[in-house]
């Protein structure tokens, strides 16, 4: 049986997970709140587990991670910076290389 190509909604979920394992990872550090909460997110919106587990290994690894496509993520940024904003306040504290991604991510999706 050969696997269905991914949704228009399952390629987004999967670059909004990047996206944040980008922003948790800014600091040079995950904090257990922020895995946790991409983690919960990326099974909730059925993010396929191989593809999961394989971004939080490189993570694990210290492999740069796969850019995020902001052309695809822009068709729907009020999302991507709520769930943005929402992994940064996640471990009640923002640090300021987190801050000034945040501020990078809302001018590159205008």
């Amino acid at each position: 049986m050969v696997a269905s190509p991914p949704s228009a909604e399952d390629r987004f979920n999967l670059e909004v997970v990047k996206l944040l394992l980008k922003l948790a990872w800014v600091d040079g550090e995950i904090d257990p709140h922020e895995k946790n909460l991409i983690v919960g997110a990326a099974r909730s919106w059925a993010v396929p587990e191989p593809e999961l587990k394989q971004l939080l290994s490189r993570l694990e690894q210290g492999t740069p991670l796969p850019e995020p496509d902001l052309q695809l993520l822009k068709t729907r940024a009020d999302d991507v910076m709520t769930a943005a904003r929402a992994l940064v306040l996640s471990d009640g504290k923002v640090k300021k290389e987190e801050s000034a991604l945040l501020k990078q991510l809302a001018a590159a999706l205008a």
